[in-house]
């Protein structure tokens, strides 16, 4: 199974451009698809990325050979739930706040440079322990697993204030209803999975986009936390075939 992983605007060395809708994503899936030469693969979205493989696979049914999606909050997404933390909160409720206090959250990941102990110790790290469910807790108690965990945040935030807006503006899309249809979804093509126990994302939203889309396949992983695709690799290339 080859996995090609594409950032959204303003992560990482992608430029950000403003994003009013999830499917204005889809026109960037399909370009790379297009230059790689690939006309068919299957889509995975872990978390608020789940939001847009869904978006993609509504509008691009005939493209997506599997979807999975866990951990994927449902639109328009409850924010007195989100991350189980005041702080998303104030990120999904007052934008001006929220990007001030998404700098300074930046800034917290970047001046860790690398230094994991120094990360959880930081206000942000302690916010993001106590957001995890028990089971979610023995990845940030791996050293490599937490080395990847970070990197990849401080990756998004890479642009400074351009990863912050994009952080902001997806989120305030998430507080929109969905804005594609979901009508031309085959049957069995999309699989949704999800953790009981998941504190950032919880489990209701699984119930929600399962009844949005009767045609999908739902899994609830009792015990689990928002890191259940972590733990079901195995299953996943099943899944994918290979």
């Amino acid at each position: 199974m080859q996995i090609i992983g594409i950032d959204r605007p303003g992560y990482g060395l992608s430029t950000y451009n403003e994003r009013k809708e999830l499917q204005d994503f889809n026109a960037d899936v399909n370009s790379i698809a297009q230059h790689l030469g690939i006309r068919r693969f299957s889509v995975l979205g872990w978390s608020g990325g789940g939001a847009f493989a869904l978006a993609y696979l509504a509008c691009f049914p005939e493209r997506v050979t599997k979807a999975v999606i866990a951990g994927t909050p449902a639109l328009p997404f409850d924010g007195s739930t989100a991350h189980n933390i005041p702080f998303a909160r104030l990120v999904m409720k007052i934008p001006f706040l929220g990007f001030v206090a998404m700098k300074r959250m930046s800034r917290e990941v970047l001046r860790a440079d690398n230094d994991i102990v120094a990360f959880l110790r930081s206000k942000q790290g302690r916010r993001l322990l106590h957001a995890c469910s028990k089971s979610d807790l023995k990845y940030f108690s791996d050293p490599a697993w937490m080395m990847l965990m970070y990197q990849s945040m401080a990756e998004a935030f890479r642009q400074g204030d351009e990863g912050v807006k994009a952080v902001l503006a997806e989120h305030q899309a998430f507080m929109k209803a969905w804005p594609v249809s979901f009508s031309k979804i085959p049957t069995g093509k999309l699989v949704i999975w999800h953790g009981s126990e998941d504190k950032t994302c919880r489990v209701a939203n699984a119930d929600l986009i399962a009844r949005s889309i009767p045609r999908s396949q739902l899994e609830i992983f009792e015990g689990k936390g928002h890191c259940v695709l972590f733990d079901n690799f195995g299953k996943l290339g099943e899944i994918f075939g290979s």
